[in-house]
């Protein structure tokens, strides 16, 4: 029975890898599109970003230009101020001044503001910049891998169909219908390896009366929860298709330390006795019985 098991195990691995290549060659165009289309949504954004920094720059370039001309021309207006003949000439300069001032507070205010955005546009480009590159690094790992199975699947499905094939037929019939039968209403996967008394497939425990048999390893043993056929994975004939390391042995509990034997002198010495609470006793103030023996000595 062990190596009927361990062919069943075998078929399962090959039946495993056949799926993943056509799965992987049917689903991958799907995958990688979507993978490029967020890709391509970050690198939009990050664009925008990049273009509204730069917009910001240019405007306030132009706002510094702007307030610079203002400022000479508030100097100038102010040496004329000085070189006016007359009092209309005078006022008019005034005047002049006060929409020179106007006109300055309000690009002094837009300014500030291009300053406060474009603090902030600048703030967010770093974190977005590194989200595009792990986006990047990701599309291509999946890229990467997709391609791999589909160019393994295009190597090898074929001779890994005659093993099938083979091994199949080294089978005993009625275990093969059962594995077929299974594998058809469980996705695909008929075989389940069990570690530390669970199905690592529907992931329930399994009874310990079931465990202790599927160790002995002498029959088939089917899971009471998703009726997959079970096989003990860390059982020396499988070694070869253990994929993780056993579980270690819970650490055994310390022992208590025995209480040394008394001595027959210690065995001999009688207990003490309490002092009983006269009327002579001290009270303690702890106890209700005390409080109520004082007020008694009290009266």
């Amino acid at each position: 029975m062990q190596e009927t098991i361990l062919k069943l195990i075998q078929l399962q691995e090959l039946d495993n890898k056949i799926k993943d290549w056509r799965q992987t060659a049917a689903d991958g165009p799907g995958r990688l599109a979507l993978a490029r289309e967020k890709l391509t949504a970050l690198e939009a954004e990050l664009a925008t970003r990049e273009a509204g920094v730069a917009e910001n720059l240019a405007k306030k370039t132009d706002a510094e230009t702007a307030v610079g001309e203002l400022n000479q021309r508030k100097a100038t207006n102010q040496a004329r101020q000085l070189k006016a003949r007359d009092p209309n000439e005078y006022r008019a300069v005034l005047k002049e001044e006060e929409t020179i001032g106007h006109a300055l507070a309000a690009q002094e205010d837009e300014l500030l503001a291009l300053l406060d955005a474009g603090e902030k546009l600048a703030a967010a480009l770093p974190a977005l910049r590194s989200s595009v590159e792990e986006e990047t690094k990701a599309y291509a790992e999946v890229e990467e891998k997709i391609r791999s199975v589909i160019a393994d699947g295009l190597e090898h499905e074929a001779g890994a169909l005659l093993g099938r094939e083979a091994l199949a037929a080294s089978v005993p019939p009625q275990i093969l219908g059962k594995y077929a039968n299974v594998a058809r209403n469980r996705d695909g996967q008929a075989v389940a390896p069990v570690v530390s008394g669970m199905c690592r497939c529907c992931r329930l425990s399994i009874p310990p009366q079931l465990y202790n048999e599927l160790q002995r390893n002498d029959k088939l043993i089917t899971c009471p929860n998703c009726a997959r056929i079970l096989w003990w994975m860390h059982h020396p004939h499988f070694k070869d298709h253990c994929t993780e390391p056993e579980p270690a042995a819970a650490p055994e509990k310390p022992e208590k330390p025995e209480k040394p034997a008394k001595t027959a002198a210690e065995a001999r010495k009688p207990k003490a006795k309490p002092k009983p609470k006269g009327k002579g006793a001290k009270a303690d103030p702890e106890t209700p019985g005390s409080f109520a023996a004082a007020e008694a000595a009290g009266q």
